[in-house]
């Protein structure tokens, strides 16, 4: 059973239903479609999202071991597992491994669609060190990706997920949080970091969701260039959430691939190589050494 906060009982049915669409707008966070609003249509869609189960066509593939975490003092993969998790009101997005000019990756098509492709893996606080990935997106001259011109975003997103303490959300962001738990069977993240290629917004803007300030773009990419080629990032996870949220960062949850479309935008494209956690070693090694020196 849905739990609301007392104030809410007392609004209306109307307002409620409000709360869930602005869920569902939440939860596609910061959509590639247009600002402009489209028509509404009476086609059936997916109305519950959450996840959906392992991802079979990147879990345990070449991509997904040089994504995996190595597990400290070992050199081991901590898990190739991932997952798909779907929007709620759209069907998935189709991630599959290939490999692409020489190098291992995922290709993402999303067609009217959207998910996102995550690795759960914990990492305290003190452990957090930087990320690298890549990501290439085809134009318009390829063949895909026809009505790229339209959109606001490239079609390419890179999110992590964060622990923090919820009893500090606002009014909002707990009915939210409480939808959330309703549509897809989880919390909202406290906090959610999304590195985006913006069309129109530039490199270093920090860009709240329309719907909750605990899901914020950082553009590391603007413009138009750079097409039909791999760009290469390497992100220091700490000082970007600090940036984007003016506060220090919890455990990281997990780390995803996100790639959506809209009905009207015709099928997008995108191929996302490894992403590669470097844990703050240091910090790793002075918990193992203080671990080590107990009786």
């Amino acid at each position: 059973m849905l739990m609301l906060p007392t104030s809410f009982k007392n609004r209306s049915t109307l307002a409620l239903a409000a709360a869930i669409v602005a869920l569902v707008s939440m939860l596609a966070s910061c959509a590639t479609r247009p600002s402009a609003a489209t028509e509404a249509d009476d086609e059936p869609t997916q109305s519950r999202g959450g996840t959906l189960g392992p991802a079979v066509d990147v879990s345990g593939t070449a991509w997904a071991e040089q994504s995996a975490p190595l597990m400290y003092g070992t050199g081991k993969p901590a898990s190739l597992d991932w997952e798909i998790f779907r929007v709620p009101g759209k069907e998935s997005t189709q991630y599959r491994y290939v490999q692409h000019e020489g190098r291992e990756a995922v290709l993402a098509v999303a067609d009217a669609t959207g998910s996102i492709l995550r690795h759960r893996h914990r990492v305290e606080p003190a452990e957090l060190g930087r990320l690298n990935f890549s990501w290439k997106v085809p134009d318009t001259a390829s063949g895909a990706n026809t009505r790229l011109a339209t959109l606001d975003d490239v079609p390419v997103r890179v999110v992590l997920a964060f622990e923090g303490d919820r009893s500090k959300f606002s009014f909002k962001n707990t009915l939210l949080n409480e939808l959330s738990r309703l549509l897809t069977g989880e919390e909202m993240p406290y906090a959610s970091l999304v590195y985006s290629w913006s069309r129109v917004n530039k490199t270093g803007e920090v860009i709240p969701n329309d719907q909750t300030d605990r899901i914020r773009k950082l553009v590391i990419e603007s413009g138009d260039q750079g097409y039909n080629q791999w760009r290469s990032y390497e992100r220091d996870i700490r000082a970007d959430y600090r940036q984007v949220f003016g506060e220090e960062p919890g455990a990281l949850l997990s780390f995803a691939v996100f790639t959506e479309g809209e009905r009207d935008l015709g099928p997008l494209q995108a191929w996302y190589g490894p992403l590669t956690l470097q844990p703050n070693r240091s910090a790793q090694g002075h918990a193992s050494a203080l671990t080590a020196s107990k009786p």
